[in-house]
């Protein structure tokens, strides 16, 4: 047995240090160029991008996807190893959600009209924007299993949601340039919608591409 053991490791070699992480961020930046050439392509920057980055509503409305991604990085890399439950994600979603919440709520309450309230929570593209959130997110979503592949995960679907979520959070953070709602009521629902969906899809991939 011990002689079966040391033919199995004789010609092994040590793992570069961080290897995991260059090898997501390697599967990412195609993902991230496909996906904005769809926003940019598809459905282009929005026309007033000159005077929305002038409001504090629009950096909100980017940071928001931006943070949800930074996060779902890190769990991407712990459920990547065998036996990863990255458990700690749960806090800061919940957190960057909950600021979220009450940034929308402080800009209702300044609203000054009922016409206001409703674009500041529907706007003109609710029923779209959670499809264009999945269709960003696609290229993502295709880079983030290609990385889970070459990784060991042991939880296909849990690994497959977090894919997904990570996926539609950058798809989202992409779209934020092109998407014309100021609402952050609007951003916590349907961007939230559009990440939930591409978390879902990947949790029913997951069980199918990520099995061993």
């Amino acid at each position: 047995m011990d002689n079966i053991i040391d033919e199995l490791a004789k010609d092994l070699q040590p793992v570069r240090k961080h290897a995991l992480h260059r090898l997501l961020m390697l599967s990412l930046m195609p993902g991230i160029a496909f996906s904005a050439a769809f926003i940019l392509l598809g459905h282009g920057f929005r026309p007033d991008i000159a005077a929305a980055v002038s409001q504090a509503a629009f950096w909100a409305k980017s940071a928001y996807p931006l943070l949800l991604s930074i996060v779902g990085v890190v769990a991407l890399i712990k459920v990547a190893r065998p036996g990863g439950r990255p458990v700690a994600a749960a806090a800061p979603v919940l957190v960057i959600y909950a600021l979220l919440i009450i940034l929308g709520l402080l800009q209702l309450n300044a609203a000054t009209s009922a016409y206001e309230h409703h674009r500041l929570i529907m706007g003109i593209s609710y029923w779209f924007c959670p499809l264009i959130i999945l269709a960003a997110g696609a290229p993502l979503m295709a880079a983030t299993f290609w990385f889970l592949r070459r990784a060991a995960p042991t939880q296909p679907r849990l690994a497959g949601f977090i894919a997904g979520a990570t996926a539609g959070s950058i798809g989202a953070w992409v779209y934020s340039w092109g998407c014309i709602e100021n609402g952050l009521t609007f951003v916590a629902l349907w961007y939230t919608l559009g990440i939930v969906l591409c978390g879902l899809i990947g949790m029913l991939l997951g069980r199918q591409l990520l099995r061993w």
